[in-house]
């Protein structure tokens, strides 16, 4: 019986380590120069040089646009010059409205709360929805 309680204990401290450590490493990365892509189903010259919401960044950010592999659309590449995590998050959230934009016209949000009264429970939600577009995958 001890000796599960040490292996729980031993596992639970490197699983706590392995997430602090993914924790540093998204912080490290917050303001690198990577390129971020995203592929939107229109050829080329549909797209063009710099769609609008990219477009609306300005010189903080390079923008690559070219046929994406395989004949299966166009592949939009764009990456922050020296902008940090702020920057980041603006670049990312403009590949989305990018994508959004070009594939269907218009910048699609997510549907309003059905009520407009706050609730402690629906606090979640109105974070998730407010800040979703910020993060997580493209």
């Amino acid at each position: 019986m001890r000796r599960a309680v040490v292996t729980i204990a031993v596992g639970g401290a490197a699983g706590m380590a392995a997430v602090a450590a993914t924790r540093r490493l998204r912080q490290a990365r917050a303001g690198d120069d990577r390129w971020h892509s995203i592929t939107v189903n229109r050829e080329p010259e549909e797209v063009g040089p710099q769609p609008q919401p990219l477009h609306d960044l300005g010189e903080a950010i390079q923008v690559r646009v070219r046929p994406a592999p395989g004949g299966r659309g166009t592949e939009i590449a764009a990456r922050c010059v020296d902008a940090g995590p702020d920057g980041v998050r603006a670049l990312r959230r403009a590949l989305r409205e990018t994508r959004t934009l070009v594939e269907t016209g218009e910048v699609l949000l997510p549907d309003a709360p059905p009520t407009t009264r706050r609730t402690p429970l629906g606090a979640p939600l109105a974070y998730a929805t407010r800040h979703g577009r910020q993060e997580g995958r493209l």
